[in-house]
Formats: structure tokens, C-alpha cells, sequence
């Protein structure tokens, strides 16, 4: 894994939760391990990642919204990705 995308799931990973996670860093981890992101039809964002789905509000330029940061979490360590 790049250092940069180790340096982002660390963000996501974070206690307490960091409120300043770029959304492209997110975007360029995700793409790399596979996921596959779509804009819905409401401009919401579906991520599909190791057979797991979860959509979420569109993200501006970070995510600042706890619950889409642990729902992103839920995505990441049911798809078996972890910061550990």
C-alpha cells in the first residue's frame, strides 16, 4: 500500500475522529483497492468494495460527517481493509 493511502486510513481510523479527511485522498485509496464509485441519480455516492455496498452524501472537498466517517469505517473493515 502507498504511504499516502496508509496516512489516509490512519485519518479514518482515528480516535477521535478526524474532521478533515480530503475526500480525494479517500476517492484515490478506494479506487486502489479495487472499489468501484458511482453518482447515483440523487448525486449521492455508491462505493462498491469486495462485494459491499454503502452510498453516502456527495462529498464536497473532505468529509466532515461522523456518521459517513464511521459508515465509511463499517465499508472498510467488512471489505477487510483496516489502518492496522
Amino acid at each position: 500500500m502507498h504511504r499516502k493511502h496508509a496516512k489516509t486510513l490512519e485519518q479514518i481510523f482515528s480516535h477521535p475522529l478526524s474532521m478533515n479527511i480530503e475526500w480525494s485522498e479517500v476517492k484515490n485509496l478506494l479506487e486502489d483497492c479495487g472499489a468501484d464509485i458511482e453518482t447515483t441519480a440523487h448525486n449521492h455516492i455508491k462505493v462498491t468494495l469486495n462485494n459491499h455496498t454503502k452510498t453516502f452524501k456527495t462529498f464536497h472537498k473532505t468529509l466532515g460527517d461522523k456518521h459517513e466517517i464511521i459508515e465509511l469505517q463499517h465499508l472498510l473493515k467488512d471489505s477487510g481493509i483496516s489502518a492496522n
